[in-house]
Parts: C-alpha cells; sequence; structure tokens
C-alpha cells in the first residue's frame, strides 16, 4: 500500500475509471477530473464542496465522464473516484461516515439546480459479497430542471484504499441499467488497486 503523497497519486491515477472504460460512447465531461490534493466532502448545510486532503489522506481523484443524449434519451454522468488513506482505520471510517451522512442529510445539494434525494444506504462486508473488504450502496433520485431519476452510489475499501462510482440517470434509462454501469466499474476498480499493490480482501 502507498505510503507517500506521490505513490498514492499514482496508485489513484492508475486506478480510477477514465471516460472509455465505462464502455461505448462515453466522453470527458468538461470538467473531466476533481482539482489536484482536494477531496469531496458534505458540509453541515447538505451540500457537496471540495475541501484540501484532511489528516489521514494521501491522495484522492475524482474523474467525470458522461453518455451524451441521443435517440430521444437524456445525458448520464459518472463518476469514478479512489481516495489512499494512511490507515485500514481511516478508509473504514470513509465507509462509516458515508453510511451516516445519508441519516443526516437524505437530500443533498451538489450544486445549485442539481440535487440528490430520497437517499438510503446498505452496507456489504465481506461475507455479503466477495470482491472488496467492505462496500457501501447508496440509492436515491437525481434532480435537476430536467426531472427526477434514478442515482447510484458505491463505494468500497480494500486495505488503505477506498474507491467509488456514481451514476446519475437519465430520461430513457431504467434503474437495471443504470445499475450496471456502477457493478461493473466497482470490481474492476478494486481489482486494479488489488493488481497494484498486490493486497487481497
Amino acid at each position: 500500500m502507498p505510503k507517500s503523497a506521490a505513490q498514492a497519486e499514482a496508485l489513484a491515477d492508475g486506478v480510477v475509471f477514465r471516460s472509455v472504460d465505462w464502455g461505448p460512447g462515453f466522453v470527458p465531461q468538461p470538467v473531466a477530473e476533481s482539482r489536484p490534493r482536494t477531496v469531496a466532502a458534505l458540509d453541515e448545510r447538505c451540500r457537496w464542496q471540495r475541501e484540501p486532503l484532511p489528516e489521514g489522506v494521501l491522495a484522492s481523484l475524482s474523474r467525470y465522464a458522461e453518455l451524451p443524449a441521443r435517440d430521444g434519451k437524456g445525458t448520464v454522468r459518472v463518476t469514478a473516484v479512489a481516495t489512499v488513506h494512511t490507515s485500514e482505520l481511516g478508509a473504514d471510517e470513509q465507509l462509516a461516515i458515508t453510511l451516516e451522512e445519508v441519516l443526516r442529510c437524505p437530500d443533498q445539494e451538489i450544486r445549485a439546480r442539481e440535487r440528490l434525494t430520497d437517499l438510503v444506504s446498505d452496507g456489504f462486508p465481506l461475507g455479503r459479497q466477495h470482491w472488496a473488504t467492505d462496500n457501501v450502496h447508496e440509492t436515491g433520485m437525481y434532480v435537476t430542471a430536467e426531472g427526477a431519476h434514478p442515482y447510484t452510489w458505491s463505494v468500497a475499501r480494500l486495505g488503505t484504499v477506498t474507491v467509488g462510482a456514481s451514476v446519475k440517470g437519465a430520461k430513457g434509462y431504467t434503474t437495471e441499467e443504470l445499475n450496471r454501469w456502477v457493478t461493473r466499474a466497482m470490481p474492476e476498480m478494486v481489482d486494479r488497486v488489488r493488481a497494484r499493490t498486490g493486497r487481497e480482501n
């Protein structure tokens, strides 16, 4: 597992999905990556912000892609993220916080006129799944001026590394179609961590 910021940044860069990894037709969003040395955080007013890396986090990288609107369907937006912690306890806390945040903030603001609502989450520790040390899955609705569509977010841990993937739905896509992107991305990113670190569950 990485011991320095440089090692952690290199690991995250190799693990996090790029637009081509999501499948045919996906392209980078206009803002394709998160700002360096920052992490996504939910503030006390249930709004998502980018904040400087906290103590105990060596690196965090998010990449943003989308499947453009076509054939009467809307634009699907996806995010992939990896965060490298200095300890397994710190990585485990991230998953615990993910579960708790839905209780504190079942409705969350991504940015102006873009929200997540009706959020619920569940934990899937090793035993309930067999590809990561731990996994938390979150579902709800993604609400914009275009309407409300299914939203899915999943985060998993392997050692000191957490990976996550989210899919924001759009007109013309079923929940099952949207979930397939997450359920494929998550084990693959965990496998990338495993391949680069030699870490098993």
